[in-house]
């Protein structure tokens, strides 16, 4: 019984971190805003218009997410495309872990459910596992900085240095740090928003049952 509790657990928290980023970075509104607030579309100097900005970035995201070509038309350097494929698959497996999270998560749930087990608890233990590894990462940025852990994600994900592109180039101009940092801060949120959700309804129908 407990490790069928501690799998749903494990799965649940993989879920709620990694749905609402996959998801998220499939937004076009959100996309159009995060990328006028940091200064490619929007500010004193925009580096692109809004169309421009908005059509290079939609066919990053098929390419990331479907494997459609990026556009030959030289906006990328070789670098750039080679380094492009490395996120590739990074995203890749994000997705597919997403993917498989949750459909692990609904399967394991069923099986809760039959076995008449606690699920509300299962639920609420999710909710605070979430929190904590936000709270952890939240700290960690705090006290070292975004760029510190921005740096060391590429050093350890990353094979190769590729991904040290100059500031002139397409990549970084149609997305610097500024993106990232931003991206991921909504994307987290959306993650403790849920987290929180889970452990508050979990609470509420305890209480009713009581």
């Amino acid at each position: 019984m407990f490790p069928l509790v501690t799998a749903f657990t494990i799965t649940a928290t993989v879920t709620v971190l990694l749905v609402p980023f996959s998801l998220l970075v499939n937004f076009m509104p959100l996309q159009r805003l995060l990328l006028f607030l940091v200064g490619t579309t929007g500010g004193p100097a925009p580096r692109f218009t809004p169309a421009e900005a908005s059509s290079r970035t939609a066919s990053v995201l098929k390419y990331l997410a479907f494997r459609t070509p990026l556009p030959g038309d030289g906006f990328y350097s070789s670098t750039e495309i080679a380094h492009m494929v490395d996120v590739q698959r990074i995203f890749q497996a994000v997705y597919l872990t997403a993917i498989a999270s949750c459909l692990l998560t609904l399967l394991l749930g069923v099986f809760l459910r039959r076995r008449q087990m606690d699920r509300k608890r299962a639920a609420r233990t999710v909710g605070v596992t979430v929190l904590s590894l936000i709270a952890l990462l939240g700290t960690a940025s705090a006290t070292v900085g975004f760029d510190a852990i921005f740096i060391a994600f590429h050093q350890l994900a990353f094979t190769n240095d590729f991904w040290l592109l100059p500031a002139d180039s397409g990549l970084i101009r149609l997305f610097p740090e500024q993106y990232f940092m931003s991206y991921f801060f909504i994307a987290l949120g959306t993650s403790a928003a849920l987290a929180i959700a889970l452990i508050v309804l979990s609470r509420r129908e305890h209480t009713r049952s009581l």
